[in-house]
């Protein structure tokens, strides 16, 4: 049933290393930074479920535009050290995906933050659809074909 929220135990983990455009004077990353990693990390998740952005826009006319979004800062990332990014689906339902994101130090394990993204399914002319059958069992890691 499509309406039926989906709990998925879908995990990725993404490794990159801080670049120098993204640290202030004090080689410390700005906070926009982490949004921009948490979307590696969900590009990276949807790749690995057989649901390559590119190819759900492109073939299948499915975009997810963030709804909503936040996150929580606990330490710095700064200039050259390696973060992995952990993404978790954690809802799909109807017409919104949930993402949640843990971003740590790889040296230390430190967790730098915290957050997540609400995504709502939409069609080409930009108005929100159901997500298709397929899909939404793909995302949660029930089978179903990629799209």
């Amino acid at each position: 049933m499509l309406d039926t929220p989906t709990a998925s135990s879908r995990v990725s983990r993404t490794k990159t290393r801080v670049r120098y455009p993204e640290t202030d004077r004090m080689g410390v990353a700005h906070h926009t930074h982490y949004f921009v990693w948490f979307e590696l990390g969900r590009t990276e998740l949807m790749r690995e479920a057989g649901c390559a952005y590119g190819a759900l826009e492109d073939d299948g006319g499915v975009f997810f535009p963030v709804i909503e979004a936040g996150a929580s800062y606990h330490a710095s990332a700064r200039y050259d050290e390696v973060i992995e990014i952990e993404t978790r689906l954690t809802c799909v339902e109807g017409v919104r995906v949930r993402f949640e994101y843990r971003l740590r130090r790889l040296d230390d394990a430190r967790v730098l933050s915290e957050g997540f993204t609400v995504h709502a399914a939409c069609g080409r002319d930009g108005r929100p659809t159901r997500l298709p059958e397929g899909l939404r069992l793909r995302l949660a890691g029930s089978g179903g074909e990629p799209q």
